[in-house]
């Protein structure tokens, strides 16, 4: 079953996909220095336009959660020295 999109609620389409992809980096299921389903995987899985996917990652590189490496791909940055500053 593939997960979908709530149109009439709140929170917009590519936050909704970022909070999932979010999801499975804090449960373990990306792990770090791995790469995140591309902008192409997410269109087909989550049926939404370019634009929104792209935006979805956009998202989660300005919230900290990945990198993007032109040419290859993005992935998951290691956030545990972040989290740990936050801490002090």
């Amino acid at each position: 079953m593939s997960p979908s999109i709530d149109y009439e609620g709140p929170t917009p389409p590519y936050q909704q996909i970022a909070a999932e992809i979010i999801r499975d980096i804090k449960s373990g299921t990306l792990a770090v220095d791995r790469p995140i389903p591309s902008e192409s995987s997410l269109i087909q899985r989550w049926g939404v336009a370019r634009d929104t996917a792209r935006r979805a990652v956009r998202h989660l590189r300005e919230l900290g959660y990945v990198y993007t490496v032109p040419q290859r791909g993005t992935y998951v940055r290691d956030r545990s020295k972040d989290e740990r500053q936050d801490d002090a």
